[in-house]
């Protein structure tokens, strides 16, 4: 059975129950019965979009996961912070890259660049959520970020929430890139640009055994 991510239920029924009344209508008003098709466009789009599969996912303190789908753009160990670049075709529900606390949650307005492989204005200057958590290996950041087409990012959970390793964490409303930053002292990374990540699957880091 196809999962939506959470809070996309309702939208789902409404388009469900649009596409019979049309037809209903439809038949007294012929008008009514060629929107039919679009609907069913924008139904499958939706459902598509905002499919929320299951995972296996076995934690690893030792690891930091990819905290979402898509294609590893940037890698700077010297910094501690990977970015990863989603498509309209990834899975738009991010994941925890560690079991830890939420400690603070902060919203900055920003521009809405396109992420095009050739422009990094977006990573700089566009709208974005930064997700700050406490775990045993150090404080971690998820930084999720708007594009041309995104234009909201939300979080499941509240401050002072203790989410464990690869659970659902929020979602970017067709959007465009998430940052995870690490203390590089601390962590390895694993990854390189153009790798593919999966969130709550992919290794991205390890941490360095003293």
């Amino acid at each position: 059975m196809l999962q939506l991510a959470k809070g996309h239920e309702k939208g789902t029924l409404a388009l469900l129950t649009i596409i019979p009344l049309l037809f209903f209508y439809g038949l007294v008003h012929s008008i009514l019965i060629l929107s039919i098709p679009i609907i069913f466009v924008i139904l499958v789009f939706h459902l598509f979009f905002y499919r929320d599969p299951n995972r296996i996912i076995t934690p690893e303190d030792s690891y930091l996961f990819s905290p979402a789908d898509g294609i590893i753009y940037e890698v700077d160990p010297k910094l501690g912070v990977v970015r990863i670049r989603m498509s309209l075709l990834n899975v738009h529900v991010t994941r925890m890259p560690v079991s830890g606390v939420i400690t603070n949650i902060t919203e900055q307005n920003g521009k809405h660049w396109p992420f095009f492989s050739f422009l990094s204005r977006g990573t700089k200057e566009n709208q974005r959520q930064n997700i700050e958590i406490d775990s045993i290996n150090g404080r971690i950041r998820v930084t999720q970020i708007a594009g041309m087409i995104a234009r909201k990012c939300s979080i499941f959970y509240p401050i002072k929430t203790h989410i464990e390793q690869g659970q659902r964490l929020g979602i970017i409303h067709y959007g465009s890139e998430v940052d995870l930053h690490y203390p590089p002292e601390t962590f390895q990374v694993l990854v390189h640009k153009g790798n593919k990540s999966i969130a709550g699957v992919t290794k991205i880091a390890k941490k360095i055994e003293n």
